[in-house]
């Protein structure tokens, strides 16, 4: 194969400022290298086979007991867990593998996976894996305008793939020889099921009789990727050299026992009891994130404010205490109304948050109106004052519609103070207090 540098990753550096001092990641962008097409392929076929593996897991655990399948897809599934057991517990510890993808030995990978997809074609007992760019499913029988790949074939591509594995840095070209780019699309997946295989397998070698009491600990083990979660499980730190390969470097995350930082959850034991929020690696960060939609951007406004629903769902999941949730809201919504967002549209967004998910919330004990009250934030100043005041600041009838904006504002509870301090930023100071009575006249309704 004919490699052309305009075909070649290209080295990214990314600097990883949650961390004290300041660190840094290295991305190979492979957006439209020669291997894209087939890292794409193998994506969709190994998702298709960890979602077969789970299964089979799923199954043994329920047969045996014993849980081979440590991989989770969100922190909700470690809620789930801290929710069977009824949230009791007395020690967790959290743990990170540091450079996880740049030391994979290639070498491992190949004899893992390749032995773990052989064993997928078995139980599904079909000749064909058919795959495309978003789904793979398992066959018999040729499908049209599918990649048509025996088990073979599925390992062969992906030892290919490992084989040619080039990065551009400047003008020099260099071969990766151990581990995988983070920017090629297979690349969490293979990780994933490549340290799925050491946990099967150190899973398989403990004996139900002898060491009940160490399966039991390791059943409620949870890794997202190179993050691991444990609960209530004294052995993890002196066998953790035993379930992974050497050259995997496995660092404890958290200085205390009862309480530490896994994925956007904050974890803490108080008597026993489990609790949880929103933990966001950003709040350390000595600068803004611009991480919501600006109303007046591309975004449709129905979304903008639907992606204010989706936060509020993931803060009742992860916070135990109605403070810490209305913490969160307050943080959100103080944001969203610099960014022009419409407070009353807030507060009726967070009515139909609240009515469609009483379950989620009747944990709180707290009525709607005592969420609005703790919740949504009275910002310095209404950024959507803000934009409809610049709207007519040039008009020729600027006094009627002035009083007439600012009526239909405090009708729907916008706070007088705030209106006044946001018409300031658009209105000559001096000119808003010269007209301070227009504040005081729609406050009081009179015309």
């Amino acid at each position: 194969m004919k490699i052309t540098q305009h075909k070649l990753p290209t080295m990214y550096w990314i600097p990883k400022l949650h961390k004290k001092p300041y660190k840094a990641r290295f991305i190979a962008n492979s957006s439209s290298c020669t291997t894209t097409k087939l890292s794409i392929l193998l994506t969709s076929c190994l998702t298709k086979i960890k979602d077969h593996v789970k299964s089979y897991c799923d199954k043994a655990y329920q047969n045996s007991g014993i849980n081979l399948f440590w991989s989770i897809k969100s922190s909700n599934e470690v809620l789930n867990k801290l929710q069977n057991k009824g949230y009791l517990a007395s020690t967790l510890s959290t743990y990170d593998f540091s450079t996880l993808y740049t030391t994979l030995p290639h070498d491992l990978i190949k004899d893992k996976l390749t032995q773990l997809i052989k064993k997928t074609f078995q139980r599904e007992k079909r000749y064909y894996l058919a795959c495309n760019a978003e789904l793979a499913f398992f066959t018999d029988e040729q499908v049209k305008h599918y990649t048509m790949w025996t088990c073979s074939e599925v390992c062969d591509a992906l030892t290919f793939l490992l084989d040619n594995i080039f990065v551009r840095y400047g003008n020099a070209i260099y071969r990766q020889v151990i581990g995988i780019p983070m920017g090629t699309n297979c690349a969490p997946l293979v990780a994933d099921l490549f340290l799925y295989c050491y946990e099967r397998d150190f899973m398989l070698g403990l004996t139900a009789d002898s060491q009940a009491d160490v399966i039991l600990a390791f059943n409620d083990t949870s890794r997202y990727l190179d993050d691991i979660f444990n609960i209530d499980n004294p052995y993890f730190d002196k066998m953790r050299t035993s379930i992974y390969p050497k050259e995997l470097q496995l660092n404890k995350a958290n200085n205390s026992d009862i309480s530490g930082a896994f994925l956007d959850l904050d974890l803490s034991i108080n008597n026993g009891i489990v609790s949880s929020k929103i933990y966001d690696k950003r709040d350390d960060f000595n600068f803004k994130i611009v991480n919501y939609p600006h109303l007046d951007g591309d975004v449709p406004r129905a979304t903008s404010y639907g992606v204010y629903i989706s936060q509020l769902i993931r803060f009742a999941r992860a916070c135990s205490f109605v403070e810490d949730f209305s913490d969160r809201n307050r943080v959100i919504t103080e944001k969203l109304l610099k960014q022009g967002y419409r407070y009353d549209k807030l507060r009726k967004t967070f009515s139909k948050f609240y009515y469609r998910n009483l379950s989620l919330i009747s944990k709180y004990k707290s009525n709607l109106k005592a969420l609005l009250r703790q919740g949504i934030s009275h910002p310095e100043y209404y950024g959507d004052v803000n934009y409809k005041l610049r709207k007519i600041s040039g008009h020729t009838h600027f006094h009627s519609l002035f009083i007439k904006r600012i009526k239909k504002f405090i009708k729907k509870g916008y706070d007088p103070t705030i209106l006044q301090r946001t018409a300031c930023l658009v209105v000559n100071p001096f000119t808003v207090g010269h007209h301070a009575s227009l504040f005081a006249c729609a406050t009081t309704g009179r015309s």
